[in-house]
């Protein structure tokens, strides 16, 4: 069994994120975190808690992710480490 400390509530996965990214403003907006929010809340990802795994964003399947998720996915880390803001 494999246990991690990951969540998948809007807020907390923000806060999250927020602590991972040090420098950088990260909000919920939908040029910022706000698409990988989306998918954290409908459970298709978690974000791991960087007190746990470093301070990176860990973003691991959720128990609704299927392969097909994985191009939003994508986009959606990829919009969030472009963002400031």
């Amino acid at each position: 069994m494999n246990i991690e400390f990951a969540t998948c509530t809007r807020h907390r996965a923000l806060e999250f994120i927020q602590k991972a990214c040090v420098g950088q403003t990260i909000t919920d907006t939908p040029d910022s975190a706000g698409p990988l929010l989306d998918l954290v809340e409908k459970d298709i990802v978690r974000v791991q808690d960087p007190m746990m795994y470093g301070s990176r964003i860990g973003i691991v399947p959720g128990t609704k992710w299927s392969e097909n998720h994985r191009d939003v996915v994508l986009a959606a880390g990829k919009l969030l480490r472009s963002s400031d803001g």
